[in-house]
């Protein structure tokens, strides 16, 4: 019963936070700063869009946004070794995936946490957020330091963005969709969050129910059902929902702990996919967790088999990033195929007393030599 109680407790706290109010929808005009980029061919933003060549081997793989989600995933893309590096198939080799390639890290430290601009329902600030930060990573500009305007050096651009917070695409991607459409600029911007979304859909038929596991640096439960929704009226499917639970709740398994706290609020429909969006989460575990419950020897199954469907796939973010950035550099040919381990290069960005943000280098020595 206390575990009960604990349970349902950090489920309350997790549906009191502020829920995410109207988002932009196809046909209803992006922000300012887009329509004026889009609009003025004299803006240097307008030509840095329009005339950016994205099929280009030699440049980098960009990770922006929060601070804990960039060093998670930067380690993943360091270290991953998932595939053959010389014919793409599933199988460790010995060599990172990424070999050869530049990891550059964009830490939003102006910005980040995202979450106090919609508790402050500042929705247009953080959709400009999302946007700028596209634009200073495709951006050469970078400053020596955050104390020296004058200080100006260049920095890598990106082959591949992955815009690493669940805000950026539930917030951001309709105003970046439609400035790079407008301008035919082709850079890859991946989303983690619609990626993982994108393979369940793609694995089931039919209604969809959803359970994620989010971390700190997540959306609130109703802002992880906005983006469900909109990928159901996407796919044309009724009837598909969403269950919501912090990872981060302090209890020793999070799957089950999940599964519990649906028993105790009644909702007993079984989930068909369990997407972690939290990089701190052991998914191993939950993915160890899960086959447990769905295994019909195991006396788990009795209290847990019938929350699960039959198939019940996991997803988790940092799998999901790597896999996708492989996918798509094998995809373009983008791989770089230098003999060399990957390299990291860390950037942040640093407010300003206009509101605005500079990029600088970040912790990783000097990445402008």
């Amino acid at each position: 019963m206390k575990r009960y109680c604990l349970i349902l407790a950090c489920c309350i706290a997790a549906l009191a936070t502020l829920s995410c109010k109207k988002k932009a929808a196809a046909g209803d005009p992006p922000i300012a700063l887009v329509s004026s980029i889009i609009s003025d061919p004299s803006l240097p933003a307008h030509k840095l869009v329009a005339d950016y060549n994205a099929n280009d081997a030699s440049k980098s793989i960009f990770v922006a946004g929060s601070p804990v989600l960039c060093e998670s995933l930067r380690q993943k893309l360091m270290t991953v070794d998932e595939f053959d590096n010389i014919d793409g198939k599933r199988m460790q080799d010995g060599l990172p995936d990424f070999a050869g390639e530049v990891i550059c890290t964009m830490v939003d430290f102006a910005n980040s946490p995202y979450g106090p601009f919609v508790e402050d329902a500042r929705l247009d600030d953080l959709r400009e957020v999302s946007v700028r930060n596209v634009l200073a990573a495709m951006d050469t500009l970078c400053y020596i330091n955050e104390f020296d305007r004058r200080g100006v050096a260049s920095k890598p651009l990106p082959k591949l963005l992955v815009l690493a917070s669940p805000y950026a695409d539930a917030f951001g991607k309709y105003d970046i969709d439609t400035l790079f459409s407008s301008l035919g600029c082709s850079l890859p911007v991946m989303y983690p969050f619609e990626v993982m979304l994108d393979k369940v859909f793609k694995s089931k038929k039919g209604p969809v129910m959803v359970g994620v596991l989010s971390g700190k640096e997540s959306l609130s439960p109703a802002g992880y059902e906005a983006l469900v929704a909109r990928k159901a009226a996407e796919e044309g499917r009724n009837g598909c929902g969403c269950i919501v639970f912090p990872s981060d709740s302090g209890v020793q398994d999070p799957l089950l702990a999940f599964l519990d706290s649906c028993l105790v609020a009644g909702r007993v429909r079984p989930l068909d996919a369990i997407i972690v969006d939290d990089p701190a989460a052991d998914a191993s575990n939950m993915r160890w967790t899960l086959r447990r419950i769905t295994d019909s020897g195991n006396q788990e199954s009795l209290s847990y088999g019938n929350l699960v469907s039959a198939g019940c796939m996991l997803q988790e973010i940092t799998g999901t990033v790597s896999e996708e950035c492989y996918r798509i550099l094998r995809g373009n040919n983008l791989f770089t195929h230098n003999i060399a381990y990957p390299k990291s290069l860390e950037f942040k960005t640093v407010l300003q007393s206009d509101s605005t943000f500079v990029l600088t280098p970040y912790d990783n020595g000097d990445p402008l030599r």
